[in-house]
């Protein structure tokens, strides 16, 4: 079948998982804002579904909220400090992974509409435009920007629309985080599982993963390969 457009989940499958590539940075993010780190983790970790949502529009927003339940008041400095920190953090996890780039370019060479469907917070949005290969896209659509997530149909339908192309031209590839492959096939387009995520797969977050029998992949350059492209 011919399309006309492939769709790329980001992290798993772009680029890496975000949790594997922040290190210890929630440590240095917790000693500029001059909390306890073993306070700050759990809490910032609750906020993550609010992060994604867009429940918070601002880097600031998301770290005053959970100061403010810790009860602490973070200065302008601290605060400055802390965005910075949490935005290198997360330009650290933007790295695209090994033959990302080159296949991107080789669809977009051969006429391809790309698009860009990622759950994530606000950081990603306002980084995406200095990634390497935010140029080679002609849509990208965050949940946090559209407060809408994944599995949710609509977001696959903004993505559609973003690309002017209807679900059926669609190719969705993707790690299979949140059920997200068998809801972009619900909504119509041609869902394909990429095994390349350095993650555990055992998780929940996953499950889609262990058991998905559709089409798969296990690296980006074989979705050449999928589309029929010849070797040049």
């Amino acid at each position: 079948m011919k399309f006309k457009a492939v769709i790329f989940d980001l992290f798993g499958t772009l680029v890496d998982d975000f949790a594997t590539s922040v290190g210890q940075t929630y440590t240095e993010l917790a000693k500029a804002l001059q909390v306890p780190i073993d306070q700050f983790m759990p809490l910032w970790r609750q906020t993550t579904k609010m992060r994604s949502d867009g429940t918070f529009q601002t880097v600031e927003a998301s770290i005053e909220h959970v100061c403010g339940i810790m009860g602490v008041r973070v200065g302008p400095e601290q605060m400055t400090k802390a965005v910075e920190i949490r935005l290198q953090q997360t330009r650290r996890a933007l790295e695209p992974k090994p033959d990302a780039v080159a296949t991107v370019a080789r669809l977009k060479d051969e006429g391809y509409k790309l698009g860009l469907l990622s759950n994530c917070s606000i950081e990603i949005p306002i980084l995406w435009p200095q990634t390497t290969f935010a140029h080679l896209f002609d849509s990208a659509i965050f949940s946090s920007r559209e407060r809408l997530k994944k599995p949710d149909p609509r977001i696959y339908q903004l993505a559609c629309e973003g690309l002017d192309v209807k679900p059926k031209d669609c190719l969705y590839i993707a790690d299979g985080e949140n059920h997200e492959l068998a809801a972009a096939a619900k909504v119509g387009l041609h869902s394909v599982l990429i095994r390349n995520s350095s993650r555990d797969n055992g998780s929940e977050l996953l499950r889609e993963a262990r058991e998905w029998q559709g089409a798969a992949i296990s690296s980006l350059p074989e979705a050449i390969t999928l589309l029929g492209i010849k070797d040049e």
